[in-house]
């Protein structure tokens, strides 16, 4: 196999090769899906005893490799199988299995596939929508997000001057289903997912940080939930807190509403004004500037013209 068709099939393992000998055309073009046979074997060493290991016949494995001509690609790999049978020198039967460098042991999908994934995750897709690209399971992108926890390591003994947190649902990755986003307010970028929303959780987290490093932090911006504020003080002494414009407007609507509801009420089911404030609420938010004076449609009118 020529280092072209090695670097389209994805294939960096130096061992691994098509198997021309069994089949006349390693390469079969499936309606639904290619499928590739290939053969793994190479000189074994016994972990025991050191000496050079019998071949001990093969062992079929399918993995899954990148697609071509948008198709599902499956790796056939024929595994060589060792023995190194009992001796003076080595005590005890020990067996193996080949193993292939673009697999890792016991999975069934391709490095490349998990590169792609990786690669594919700066775009602003669902992980449903990646795993069809791919045809993967929704688990198998959500397993290659958590092994790049062990990439992005935060700085304990940084931070930057402006920073934000903010909870949000992550389902099972928490243990209480809510975790925390921190993140850079002046590139924007995030420093790290904290796993739980609880404050003795929060102040665990945080004190991991070297004292400088908090110290060095000027602003803190979080939402209204009060709690929040006397870990703030606790961790950042010399931060100041900034409410998150978003968590403010989301408030005032509550309360607006709230108001509008109670108008409603008094005014009493099926009056004019009950009905005006029932279907013409959008209006209410509506900034004064961008109202239309000049028209005007009734309700009943509107609906009998559908």
């Amino acid at each position: 196999m020529n280092n072209s068709i090695k670097t389209i099939l994805g294939i960096k393992d130096p061992y691994l090769k098509l198997d021309e000998k069994n089949f006349d055309n390693p390469i079969e073009d499936q309606p639904n899906q290619i499928i590739v046979h290939l053969i793994q074997t190479y000189p074994m060493h016994c972990p025991k005893c050191g000496h050079l290991m019998c071949k001990n016949g093969y062992k079929t494995v399918n993995c899954l490799g990148p697609e071509l001509h948008f198709k599902p690609t499956i790796w056939s790999i024929k595994k060589q199988k060792y023995i190194c049978k009992a001796s003076s020198s080595c005590p005890e039967v020990v067996t193996k299995l080949a193993a292939v460098e673009d697999i890792h042991y016991r999975n069934h999908i391709s490095l490349a596939i998990k590169q792609q994934a990786m690669m594919l995750l700066t775009k602003n897709e669902s992980q449903s929508d990646l795993a069809k690209e791919l045809n993967v399971s929704d688990w198998t992108i959500r397993r290659v997000i958590t092994n790049l926890d062990q990439f992005f390591k935060p700085n304990y003994y940084w931070l930057p001057r402006h920073i934000a947190f903010d909870d949000f649902k992550s389902g099972r990755f928490a243990p209480s289903g809510m975790s925390m986003i921190l993140m850079n307010i002046e590139n924007k970028r995030t420093l790290d997912i904290i796993l739980s929303r609880k404050n003795s959780y929060l102040r665990k987290y945080f004190l991991r940080y070297d004292r400088s490093a908090r110290l060095a932090v000027q602003t803190v911006t979080v939402d209204l939930y009060t709690p929040y504020r006397h870990l703030i003080h606790e961790l950042f002494p010399h931060a100041l807190i900034i409410a998150d414009h978003f968590h403010i407007v989301a408030q005032a609507y509550r309360a607006f509403n709230k108001i509008r509801i109670q108008v409603m009420n008094r005014a009493g089911a099926g009056t004019h004004k009950w009905r005006a404030l029932k279907l013409f609420w959008k209006l209410l938010l509506t900034p004064a500037n961008e109202l239309k004076y000049d028209n005007y449609w009734s309700s009943h009118s509107s609906s009998s013209k559908l």
